[in-house]
């Protein structure tokens, strides 16, 4: 597991973190997630790995929450998860074995899935918004939605994909400007927020930040690292 800060925009601190899964093995060396993901899936592996991610990410949050006490964490989910019918007594299980209040979790699944599988997904995300559990839509713009689906979607988070956030800044892009503000407009008019991924140079973080996202993540801020990493960097000790 490896984490990589997501900061408030309201004075650039790290506020969450989103737990992603790293593999690599002697033969390959690192192994792409784009890689070995849908080979997990495709196995049906993905169930009892997920259920570890999960774990793994519910048990750091917690320790983080000592010293920070608003701390949250973002944990990415398959849709096969989400459709396994153990899905959320499975996290249930783990948020009460902790003692973790749910609301320092996010689910995170791509775009595309909230919209092409929304009727099979519908009665998971109502279950899990009844645990107090957020909801983001992961890769916002690269799917098949429309803004006119977000006062529709159970999504309390948006996530602006990368491609949107390369190159804001040049004025041959202004179209990325524009997408991302209508975004961001619309999003509060629904109550939803939104995080700008991918920021990597400091005129995209100053663009995302005139616009009024909420919250950023990318590599301008730190590239996903261990949790020794991530605690030494970011996590404040309680004095």
């Amino acid at each position: 597991m490896v984490y990589q800060p997501i900061v408030r925009s309201s004075d650039t601190e790290v506020a969450e973190a989103e737990a992603l899964l790293r593999w690599s093995c002697e033969d390959m060396g690192s192994v792409s997630p784009f890689e070995f993901i849908p080979l997990l899936e495709s196995s049906g592996l993905i169930i009892p790995v997920g259920k570890w991610v999960m774990e793994q990410s519910v048990r750091q949050c917690c320790k983080w929450l000592a010293s920070a006490p608003d701390f949250v964490m973002n944990v990415n989910c398959s849709y096969l998860q989400m459709l396994d019918e153990d899905f959320i007594q499975s996290v249930n299980e783990i948020i009460n074995r902790y003692g973790l209040d749910p609301c320092h979790i996010v689910l995170e699944l791509t775009e595309s899935r909230f919209v092409t599988d929304q009727d099979r997904l519908n009665d998971t995300f109502k279950r899990l918004r009844g645990l107090n559990i957020r909801l983001a839509m992961d890769d916002f713009g690269t799917g098949y939605s429309s803004l006119s689906c977000l006062s529709c979607t159970p999504a309390d988070i948006v996530k602006i994909d990368r491609e949107f956030i390369r190159g804001i800044c040049n004025p041959s892009h202004s179209f990325n400007r524009s997408f991302i503000g209508s975004v961001i407009n619309l999003c509060r008019s629904v109550g939803i927020s939104v995080c700008a991924e991918g920021v990597e140079e400091k005129d995209e973080l100053e663009t995302v930040l005139s616009l009024e996202a909420d919250s950023v993540q990318g590599f301008y801020f730190s590239k996903p690292v261990t949790p020794e990493e991530f605690e030494e960097r970011h996590i404040k000790p309680v004095k």
